[in-house]
């Protein structure tokens, strides 16, 4: 019989889309009761009956991986759990893929609030999963030992044993990935992708990344953009595209997952040390740097040749493996020991 799983799932009331390629991979991962598993929205005020219903029905209480582990981590419209609600849940509460954003390498501190939070969190569990290695090193300074380094599992989405890049010939749609505070670099990287002939579409994941979906008489033409809060059309790009390129760590995630290259501009830790984690390239991209025209063109040229990617296959594999020893080390079944599903497959149970 599935476990019954609560998805303490951010996605419920997401402005992200990139939340929901999270949850949506979670879910095909994690072996559970489809009809009896339920979402816990930890943006909004958290009742006792909730807690309740955790305790009554659930086995344990997954945190779905996203950008959480703040130094303030409680605040309204992020994380309304507080330290007494957390000791009132008592089956395990499990981070899966839960990851850290810091903007200097030495800033690895917690306010004392959220630190003892994440202190209650993680005695709950046997092991939790950390999406990259930046996440893991803020942990174990905070003296937090029980995390193992899995990646996000948006990347084995396709539930695959192995990573394998896909070959599209005649294919030209790319897919970019953008943010606002990039504007001037994502006009230049469209430019470039134009002039090699290929057509890019924007896969915006907020409503901020929409600046370019319309035109501006004698200025512009309008990029195809594609908004929407649904995974479905974004993985019919996946399907369509040769790739992603651009400023969003999981929506070029979704094309690594199904064997697609991306090249990742990052603006914070997340991205560099996923790139790291991974061996893909590193391409810092602060807000509001315009980056040299032959940068882009660059990362264009590293996107179209599969040397980029040779080593993904194996660090693919590696962090799979720690993915799959961290579900059974906390007693949670998988789909992680099979060949794969296909694309558009709905989440196993």
């Amino acid at each position: 019989m599935a476990p019954v799983i609560a998805f303490i799932n951010p996605a419920v009331s997401t402005e992200n889309v990139g939340d929901l390629f999270i949850v949506d991979s979670l879910k095909r991962i994690v072996v559970h009761d489809a009809a009896r598993s339920f979402d816990v929205d930890p943006r909004k005020p958290v009742s006792r009956d909730v807690i309740d219903r955790i305790n009554r029905e659930a086995d344990a209480a997954v945190i779905c991986g996203t950008n959480l582990w703040y130094k303030r981590m409680p605040k309204p419209g992020r994380w309304t759990f507080d330290l007494d609600q957390l000791r009132a849940i008592k089956v395990p509460i499990i981070p899966l893929g839960v990851g850290t954003t810091r903007h200097d390498d030495g800033d690895n501190d917690f306010e004392p609030d959220t630190l003892a939070q994440l202190e209650q969190i993680h005695g709950s569990c046997a092991l939790a999963s950390a999406r990259d290695v930046r996440t893991a090193e803020v942990l174990e300074a905070a003296g937090i030992k029980n995390v193992s380094m899995t990646g996000c599992p948006t990347l084995f989405r396709s539930l695959s044993p192995t990573w394998q890049l896909k070959a599209k010939p005649g294919a030209t749609k790319v897919v970019v990935t953008v943010r606002k505070g990039a504007a001037k670099n994502v006009k230049k990287l469209l430019k470039a992708l134009a002039a090699r002939g290929l057509e890019p579409v924007i896969a915006a994941q907020q409503d901020g990344d929409n600046f370019l979906a319309k035109s501006v008489p004698l200025v512009r033409k309008a990029t195809p953009t594609l908004y929407e809060y649904d995974v479905r059309p974004y993985f019919q790009l996946v399907d369509e595209a040769v790739g992603a390129i651009g400023w969003r760590l999981h929506g070029n995630m979704i094309h690594l997952a199904h064997g697609n290259p991306g090249i990742l501009f990052s603006n914070c830790s997340r991205g560099e040390s996923f790139c790291e984690t991974f061996g893909l390239p590193r391409v810092p991209s602060p807000d509001h740097v315009e980056m040299p025209d032959a940068t882009i063109d660059d990362m264009i040229g590293r996107l179209l040749n599969p040397a980029t990617f040779d080593n993904l296959a194996h660090t693919y594999a590696e962090h799979r493996e720690s993915m799959a020893r961290f579900l059974e080390t906390n007693g949670l079944r998988h789909n992680l020991s099979g060949t794969g599903a296909p694309i558009h497959d709905a989440a196993p149970v």
